[in-house]
């Protein structure tokens, strides 16, 4: 699939839309997005990484008096 259909698709599933003038100048700008994006998980050390923040409920009780 060429980077003008991908990115035609993408903005449609997103509700988005563009002109034929826009979508050409967004099409080169794709292939660098996916690059990075698949760079992002290409690195082997973080395969196994959690990096989403989440909030315990379940926090213990520190004594900050000590």
């Amino acid at each position: 699939m060429d980077d003008l259909t991908m990115t035609r698709g993408l903005l449609d599933a997103a509700g988005l839309v563009a002109s034929e003038e826009e979508l050409a100048a967004y099409a080169p700008a794709y292939a660098g997005q996916r690059l990075a994006m698949d760079a992002l998980y290409a690195v082997p050390e973080a395969r196994y990484t959690d990096p989403a923040l989440r909030f315990r409920a379940g926090a213990r009780i520190e004594d900050w008096a000590r």
